[in-house]
This record gives C-alpha cells, sequence and structure tokens, in this order.
C-alpha cells in the first residue's frame, strides 16, 4: 500500500512540474509572441506573432490619439562565453503630434501649456535586444533567469511652426523633447526570472541621454507577475524616474500594472499531449528558433506504433508458434 502510494505521489509531482513555471512574457527581450498567437494587453502595446520569428504590435485604443506600429523579430543566435545567446530587433514609428493635441485639449496646464505650439512629428526608435538564460534550458526543464541588454535610440522629423511643448516631468521630459529635434539614445539591462510556481518576476534599470548628455533620465522599474490559466495573466510592479530637465532635476515613482489575454488564430494542425494525456503548456523562452511555438516540455512516444489491427494481431501468433 506505501509503495502503490508513493508511486501515485511521485507521477503527481511529474504532472504538477511539467506545467510549473510560467511562459516569460516578451517584452523588454529578444523573444516573441509565437506565431499567430495574439496577445491583448490593457496598457501596452497588443501584439500577433505573423511568423515564428516576427511580432507586430500596436495599442488598439491609444492607437487613434498617437498612431503607433512596431516591428520586431529574431535575427539570430550564437554561442557567447558557452551560453546561447539570441538576437533580436524592434522597430518603430509613432505620431506624436497627435498625442500632445489631445493634451493640450484636455486643457491640462500642469503638464502642457496652452500657448505651446505643436509642430507636426514624425518619431521612430530603433532598438537591438541581446538575451540570454543563466539557466540554459533543456529537454527536461525550462530556462530560468533571463538577462537582456538593450540599445537604441528614438529621434523625429519636426516641420510647422514650434514653440517646444515640453512636458516637464520626469518620463514624460525625454518623450516630448523629441519634437526638438533631439535625438535620444539610451541602453538598458533587465532580468526575467521564475519566483515560484505560481509567480514570475522582472527587473529593469534604463538610461536615456539626449544628445551628448545634454540632459539623461534614469529610470528602473520591478514587478511580478501571475497567471490564471493558459490564457490570464497580470502583472503589478512600481517605476522610478530621475529626470535632469532645464527647470530643475526632477524625481518620480508610479505604480505600474498590466493585463494580458492572449489566444491562438486558426487551428492547430496537431497537439503535442501530456504526461496524463492533456495537451502541454507551451512556452515562449526557447532559444530554439526553429522550434515549434518555441516548445520546452515535450512528452510523447518517440516510436509512435499505430493501433493494430485483427489480422496484424493474428500474424503475430502465428510467428510466435
Amino acid at each position: 500500500m506505501a509503495r502503490k502510494f508513493t508511486i501515485l505521489i511521485i507521477l503527481l509531482f511529474l504532472e504538477i512540474a511539467t506545467y510549473a513555471q510560467n511562459p516569460i512574457w516578451s517584452r523588454g527581450n529578444a523573444f516573441t509572441v509565437p506565431y499567430r498567437k495574439v496577445e491583448l494587453n490593457l496598457m501596452s502595446p497588443s501584439k500577433y506573432g505573423i511568423s515564428r520569428k516576427a511580432e507586430i504590435s500596436a495599442h488598439p485604443i491609444a492607437f487613434f490619439v498617437m498612431p503607433h506600429f512596431f516591428y520586431k523579430r529574431k535575427w539570430f543566435k550564437t554561442l557567447f562565453f558557452n551560453r546561447t545567446l539570441m538576437v533580436s530587433s524592434r522597430h518603430g514609428l509613432f505620431y506624436p503630434t497627435g498625442a500632445l493635441n489631445f493634451t493640450q485639449k484636455l486643457g491640462l496646464d500642469f503638464l502642457l501649456l496652452q500657448s505651446s505650439a505643436i509642430p507636426y512629428s514624425i518619431a521612430m526608435q530603433h532598438e537591438i535586444l541581446l538575451s540570454s538564460f543563466l539557466d540554459q534550458p533543456s529537454n527536461c526543464n525550462a530556462g530560468n533567469n533571463l538577462l537582456t541588454a538593450k540599445f537604441g535610440f528614438k529621434y523625429a522629423y519636426n516641420w510647422g511652426e514650434s514653440s517646444p511643448p515640453l512636458i516637464e516631468r520626469a518620463i514624460l521630459f525625454r518623450e516630448t523633447s523629441l519634437t526638438n529635434n533631439e535625438l535620444i539614445w539610451y541602453t538598458g539591462a533587465r532580468i526575467d526570472a521564475y519566483l515560484n510556481p505560481m509567480f514570475n518576476y522582472f527587473a529593469e534599470v534604463d538610461f536615456y541621454s539626449h544628445g551628448l548628455f545634454k540632459n539623461i533620465s534614469i529610470e528602473a522599474k520591478a514587478g511580478v507577475m501571475g497567471y490564471s490559466g493558459k490564457r490570464l495573466s497580470a502583472f503589478g510592479g512600481v517605476k522610478a524616474a530621475y529626470s535632469t530637465i532645464p527647470s530643475g532635476n526632477k524625481f518620480l515613482i508610479i505604480p505600474i500594472f498590466d493585463i494580458s489575454y492572449n489566444f491562438k488564430v486558426g487551428k492547430n494542425k496537431g497537439k503535442e499531449m501530456g504526461l496524463f494525456g492533456k495537451e502541454i503548456f507551451k512556452h515562449d523562452n526557447s532559444l530554439d528558433i526553429e522550434g515549434d511555438e518555441n516548445l520546452i516540455y515535450k512528452y510523447e512516444d518517440k516510436q509512435k506504433k499505430e493501433p493494430e489491427t485483427k489480422k496484424k494481431k493474428r500474424r503475430k501468433r502465428k510467428k510466435n508458434q
């Protein structure tokens, strides 16, 4: 009896372990959402996987206030100090004039003066993302402690009458200064990791500079994310920023949160099955670009045998006789 109970406990543990680690979100690192997967986000841009290597993103509501479009692609992987390194890039276009006009119409004088002349502006952003796991993934477990380094810049083409409509607040200042023909370059580091079977966590720090250190901003954020089933997830955390601004240095600390719901468009050609016949949890955090939806856990019989017919069974009996 004790032996049967022990075996049952081991099997249940294996089942739990198979689903223990939740997927790492693809934001802020080199990974993209899987092919044909839609990720709807409340606060950040929603995403769609247009291929196994690329995704597009935009916020379905904020798009009408500030038109924008982003494209992210995984390019290649390579070995770096005996660890697999993923190299990706992210590119975007946006129209900040729309958001500034909207802010001005709301009459938020403490943010944007009514007398400001807002120029027509088309801004672009380009960044390179380098990601690698400290704990490399294997066939038995997912990778953990994903480190990411990023390098990028923002620049805008402006025309029309302008009296710089700068919002002199930490975080917002660097975005509105794009309308003043200033190049903003930045670099940062991030870690995504598993906290326990229910939660993941992330921490990030970024350095922004206007031109050659004309003004700078140091920003940091951290948060914990949880999952409800395979489709719904959310995170909560805090963001702090210190910015040097012409009117005086500013410090800001704010809470951050987001809710994400994902689903797949189109039918699956085939489903991989788990240990007890359930569909396996599909992770997004594999370093194998060519993998089908970046599967980490897989339980399958390598020698798939077709069900035997009565005739085949009779032939086997005769051979054995």
